[in-house]
């Protein structure tokens, strides 16, 4: 997403805050797992209107003008063929060539240096650390699969309970996790158009090891 683009899916979001909790006085975190399954804020909705706002926020999603991206790994797969390898570094240093690719793409099409940022969620700083000593190794000597030419060596901390972005971040993961765990295609269904592609080729989706990548419905 352009930096200019940040506001107005802000500005798209609140208004679903103020619709379904007037009375909420404060940012409402719109975290994909707990409106579905009823939880904390949400143990009061049942899950028609559940279910409801899941899709508003998607279809949110879809209005807007963000490019997706996202990474999953089948468990037993990956180690049998990467032994000893975290599967956060691989889907990391997926996530991370995936984007960069996409860069370097727009920066060809329009003739203009095109440079992105990498943000961190900072509820989890453990994992947040680890990412940022792998973007670290992946700007000094690449990914397995390419180059870092076009990403900024610094990365940038948000909360997610601040951050709309980071709450599509977390609908966008909620969506493939049920596609991928559950078969649930109910949600990508809705967001699929927003991943990156390249005609009709799929870029901006991948499961690792890239074998076990499904296509989207």
């Amino acid at each position: 997403m352009h930096e200019g683009q940040w506001l107005k899916i802000t500005a798209s979001l609140d208004p679903l805050q103020d619709k379904h909790f007037p009375l909420a006085g404060s940012n409402v975190e719109f975290h994909a797992s707990d409106l579905r399954s009823g939880r904390k804020l949400y143990r009061d909705m049942d899950f028609p209107a559940r279910n409801a706002l899941m899709r508003e926020i998607y279809n949110t999603i879809v209005s807007s003008r963000v490019t997706l991206f996202a990474a999953t790994i089948q468990k037993s797969a990956h180690r049998a063929k990467y032994p000893g390898v975290d599967p956060y570094e691989t889907a990391f240093e997926g996530l991370c060539t995936m984007f960069n690719y996409f860069l370097r793409r727009v920066q060809t099409q329009t003739g203009n240096v095109v440079r992105g940022i990498v943000v961190f969620d900072e509820s989890r700083p453990s994992l947040s650390k680890q990412l940022r000593t792998l973007l670290a190794r992946f700007q000094a000597s690449g990914t397995r699969w390419a180059k870092m030419t076009n990403l900024i060596e610094t990365a940038f901390f948000f909360d997610s309970r601040n951050s709309r972005l980071m709450q599509v971040a977390d609908f966008t993961s909620y969506a493939v996790y049920r596609w991928y765990e559950a078969g649930d295609d109910s949600y990508i269904r809705i967001i699929n158009r927003k991943f990156d592609r390249e005609r009709h080729k799929m870029h901006g989706l991948r499961c690792y090891p890239l074998e076990c990548t499904r296509a989207l419905p």
